[in-house]
C-alpha cells in the first residue's frame, strides 16, 4: 500500500485515508460519535455508508456499523421507505436540498417521534453528486408542548366563550341581559342601515313587554312569587319564539324580543300569541296559584332614525298598552 494512504476506521465507516486528511477526519469522527443530532450519509442507491451514533440509536441499534450497507426498507414500512427514497432520488436528480422539514417518524419499535430534518446532495472532489447526506433533530418534546399549548388555547377560548355567554345571561330569567340587549340592538340597527344603503329590503322588529301590576304581585305574594313570574316569562318567551329571534330581560320586569326578517305586522302576531299564552298559563307555588298578564309594544326599524329612537318608539307603544287597560298589544 502507498505510504501516503492507509485504511483507517473513521466515524462508522472504512475509507482509504491520506495522512494529511487524518486531522480533518478525526474532527468528523468526534462529531459523528458525540452529536445529539442524527447524521447519516447514503450512496446513490440510498444505502447507508456512514452513520452517527445518535442516528443508529434511533433505529434501536447500538453500533452504527450495523447500518452500513443497509437501507430504510430493512427497518421501516414500505410507504415510509418509499417516501425517503423518493426524497433522496429527487435531491440526486436536482441537486436541491430539503431543509428544516418537520417529519413524523415511526421508529422500528413503534414509537412516534417528530424530527426537524434536512437532506442535502453529497458531492465528491470532482463536484459530482455521489449520494445524499442528512441530519435531523428530535423535536418531539417541542411538538408535544406545542400541541398541549394549542389544546390549552382551545380550552381557554372555550372558557372565555362560556364566560362571555354567562356575562350576557340574566341568571333569573335565563334570557340575555340588559347590556347584551342594547349591544345586539345596535348591531342589528347598523346591519339594517348598511343593507338599506345598498338598496336591499331587510326588516327587523322589536317587542317590548312588562308584567302588569308587578309591584302588587311582589307586595301581595312576596318576592319569591315575583321571581317565579320572571322565570315563567323567560320560559314562555323561549318556547314561543324562533331560533333566529333573541329574547332579553333588560329590566326588573321588563323584557324584549329582537326579531330579524320580521315586519311589524308579523311581530304583532308574535306579540299577541305570547300575550295569550301568558294570560292562560298559571304560576304555581306551594302557597298559591297565580295568573298574570303582560302589556306589549311593537315597533319596526323603518320607523326609527337610530337605536334610541327605536327603543323610545317601542317603549311609547308599551305604555300605550298600559294606559289602555293593560294586557294588550300596541303596534
Amino acid at each position: 500500500m502507498d505510504k501516503g494512504h492507509e485504511k483507517k476506521r473513521i466515524g462508522n465507516s472504512i475509507f482509504p485515508i491520506k495522512e494529511s486528511e487524518l486531522s480533518e477526519l478525526l474532527i468528523i469522527n468526534t462529531i459523528m460519535n458525540n452529536s445529539q443530532d442524527t447524521i447519516y450519509f447514503k450512496d446513490r442507491n440510498s444505502t447507508f455508508v456512514l452513520s452517527s451514533k445518535a442516528h443508529a440509536l434511533g433505529f434501536g441499534i447500538d453500533s452504527p456499523l450495523e447500518l452500513i450497507g443497509k437501507n430504510d426498507y430493512d427497518y421501516f414500512p414500505k410507504d415510509f421507505a418509499d417516501n425517503a427514497y423518493r426524497d433522496e432520488q429527487q435531491i440526486i436528480d436536482t441537486g436541491e436540498p430539503i431543509i428544516n422539514r418537520v417529519e413524523k417518524w415511526i421508529k422500528p419499535d413503534g414509537n412516534i417521534v417528530w424530527l426537524l430534518a434536512s437532506k442535502y446532495p453529497l458531492y465528491n472532489s470532482q463536484g459530482e453528486i455521489i449520494g445524499t447526506w442528512g441530519t435531523s433533530r428530535d423535536i418531539t418534546s417541542l411538538k408535544n408542548a406545542q400541541e398541549e399549548l394549542v389544546q390549552l388555547n382551545t380550552q381557554l377560548e372555550e372558557a372565555n366563550r362560556q364566560l362571555r355567554i354567562l356575562s350576557a345571561i340574566d341568571s333569573l330569567s335565563g334570557l340575555y341581559n340588559h347590556r347584551h340587549f342594547f349591544e345586539e340592538l345596535e348591531k342589528a340597527f347598523t346591519l339594517y342601515k348598511r343593507q338599506k344603503e345598498k338598496g336591499k329590503d331587510i326588516t327587523f322588529s322589536v317587542i317590548l313587554l312588562d308584567i302588569d301590576d308587578f309591584k302588587t304581585i311582589n307586595d301581595t305574594y312576596g318576592h319569591l312569587m315575583g321571581d317565579l313570574a320572571i322565570r315563567h316569562i323567560g320560559e314562555i318567551l323561549t318556547r314561543n319564539t324562533r331560533s333566529t329571534d333573541s329574547c332579553f330581560r333588560y329590566g326588573g320586569d321588563e323584557f324584549a324580543i329582537l326579531l330579524p326578517d320580521t315586519s311589524i305586522q308579523e311581530a304583532s302576531l308574535v306579540a299577541e300569541k305570547i300575550r295569550t299564552v301568558i294570560e292562560k298559563t298559571s304560576i304555581s307555588s306551594k302557597q298559591s296559584e297565580l295568573y298574570i298578564t303582560i302589556s306589549l309594544g311593537v315597533t319596526s326599524f323603518y320607523e326609527a332614525k337610530n337605536v334610541n329612537c327605536l327603543f323610545q318608539n317601542a317603549d311609547k307603544k308599551l305604555y300605550s298598552s298600559k294606559h289602555q287597560g293593560k294586557n294588550k298589544v300596541t303596534f
